[in-house]
């Protein structure tokens, strides 16, 4: 495992890694960190080795190409902002590397269709790192309506957002509203009202009855930036997942 970007979430994640499998009753799958690699420098990459305690031998890079060259990494973990994803990504592909890839996955749908294109391609794994999935509490949602105990579901409503005051915290530059780096709620916040939306209206479906949402939206920008500071959707699926309960008409 390799780690790019050495950040809070990689901070978080890398930690949670190294933790004995046995703690969550696994025995079948260890991870090893092998290497973690920083753009501005590698004593950046070796700090973050140390302030999370990797044992010794993980190799620290000041450049992701020298990363993806290093033989001993099966997997990468993305962990740099959103906006450069889709590049950090290639190139991991590109090198070979299986990838498991911050939210948001891309900044468009045409960087994650060329993303999923190479993977096939080369056959390597490629995920996006969105943990709210893996929940408990979302396997269980998904298993209530695909067995049919909530009947058929018409409506889902989901709601992320936070009180910060936007221009005293971010100003103009940082990347939460920083256009040139894909600031904006929707990408930072709004991949988890979606993933609830689709998780349990679209993926709790099978296959062949899985079809794409006509979308209607609004979007309130910043006035600093234009960057999007309250985006709200309605998704309009084609068919409700689950049976109709007993007694009500088809």
């Amino acid at each position: 495992m390799h780690t790019t970007a050495t950040g809070m979430i990689a901070d978080q994640f890398v930690k949670d890694l190294i933790l004995d499998p046995s703690t969550r009753d696994v025995s079948d799958v260890k991870h090893e960190v092998k290497a973690v690699a920083s753009s501005s420098s590698a004593d950046r990459a070796k700090k973050f080795l140390e302030e999370c305690k990797v044992p010794e031998g993980a190799a620290a890079y000041g450049s992701y190409e020298e990363l993806v060259k290093d033989k001993n990494v099966d997997i990468v973990y993305v962990a740099t902002p959103h906006s450069h994803h889709y590049q950090n990504t290639m190139l991991c592909l590109e090198a070979g590397k299986h990838v498991l890839c911050e939210k948001a996955f891309t900044t468009n749908a045409a960087q994650t269709k060329r993303l999923i294109e190479t993977a096939k391609a080369k056959n390597l794994f490629l995920m996006e790192a969105v943990w709210t999935r893996f929940f408990p509490l979302s396997i269980q949602v998904r298993k209530f309506i695909e067995d049919g105990n909530l009947g058929a579901v018409h409506r889902v409503i989901a709601d992320n957002s936070f009180g910060d005051n936007v221009e005293k915290k971010y100003g103009t530059t940082h990347r939460m509203i920083n256009m040139d780096l894909a600031g904006g709620c929707l990408l930072d916040l709004g991949i988890y009202s979606l993933t609830w939306l689709f998780q349990t209206l679209y993926h709790t479906l099978p296959p062949p009855a899985r079809k794409p949402p006509t979308v209607v939206s609004a979007v309130t920008p910043y006035h600093a930036t234009g960057a999007d500071e309250m985006t709200s959707m309605i998704l309009t699926f084609p068919s409700a997942p689950g049976p109709a309960p007993a007694g009500t008409p088809g």
